[in-house]
């Protein structure tokens, strides 16, 4: 009911309570004053029907409340984790074996890095922004002849979902070296890097674990921790040193039991979930419709006719 009908059936119930009133109070004079006992019964007649008109009158006035018709279309409220953050390409992440290859002169380290690209929303269903916190990765061996420590970086890269693997389209988020010492043998490592992938669905995340070129110094060697369990996407190295200047798939040079051992720790983003919003309105309140309003007013009207005709 709108509020124009509202209005004019509110307005038609108290015009017929004002016609009872007047009618009942032109019979009164049969019966002497207002404080005359049958004029008391009279008054308690007409109290009767003015409460029943004032509680259908209050049933109309509210029959307009209802819930919000336009409610937010964005969910506000809490949010909740949606499903555990480290995601690895290797069968087996835990273990580091013998194997591994990278460039050297000797035995001496050139310039190396290795990398994994990873498709968080295609293969880890990854749909929502994705923040690293830290990479785990597999050292083979080091040997440090100068004793003055290995400096090893792992680097967190995005890259167009889609695009060629190669350092044009890739871009840099973080960075961080850590200095190994002399004698590791076949351990996993922690890095503490960040980056954030805001769109899995554009783009996707490439992890890079690189050393300088020291075959000037013969400083240093070492070789990455990997293993031949398996691996769900490629390992992938690139050296300047070896003539490859943009990453290749290592199986692709002749290797392909080497599988780098690499897990990404991170935070997906938190899903959002739906609480009810304040200006919606609590549960809704029952109103009436035109064929409940039609019911009354005949009831109010057949109460006039019983009461007018009751006096005659």
């Amino acid at each position: 009911m709108n509020f124009f009908s509202q209005n004019l059936v509110f307005h038609g119930i108290m015009a017929v309570g004002i016609e009872l009133f007047f009618a009942r109070s032109a019979s009164f004079s049969k019966f002497g004053t207002f404080f005359s006992p049958q004029g008391g019964r009279e008054m308690r007649k007409l109290f009767v029907v003015a409460v029943v008109l004032v509680a259908l009158t209050g049933m109309v006035q509210a029959a307009e409340i209802t819930l919000n018709p336009n409610p937010p279309t964005i969910p506000s409220g809490e949010n909740t984790p949606n499903r555990a953050p480290n995601i690895t390409q290797s069968v087996d992440p835990n273990t580091v074996a013998t194997g591994s290859i990278a460039c050297t002169a000797g035995g001496v380290a050139s310039d190396n890095e290795f990398l994994r690209r990873f498709f968080l929303n295609a293969d880890h269903g990854i749909t929502i922004q994705y923040t690293v916190t830290s990479v785990d990765a597999g050292i083979e061996s080091t040997t440090d002849v100068a004793g003055n420590g290995i400096p090893v970086t792992v680097t967190t890269y995005s890259i167009a979902n889609g695009a060629a693997f190669t350092y044009a389209n890739m871009t840099s988020m973080d960075a961080n070296t850590v200095t190994l010492p002399d004698a590791i043998d076949l351990q996993i490592l922690n890095w503490v890097v960040g980056g954030v992938i805001l769109d899995p669905s554009a783009d996707d995340l490439i992890i890079g674990l690189s050393w300088a070129d020291v075959t000037d110094t013969g400083d240093y060697g070492i070789w990455p921790g990997s293993n031949a369990a398996g691996q769900t996407q490629p390992s992938y190295l690139a050296s300047v040193g070896c003539g490859i200047a943009d990453p290749m798939d290592i199986a692709g040079i002749g290797f392909p039991d080497m599988h780098l051992v690499f897990t990404v720790n991170g935070d997906e983003a938190a899903q959002p979930t739906a609480t009810p919003d304040p200006g919606a309105g609590g549960a809704p309140i029952p109103t009436m419709n035109r064929w409940g309003m039609l019911a009354m007013i005949g009831m109010l009207l057949g109460i006039a006719v019983l009461v007018i005709i009751r006096r005659k």
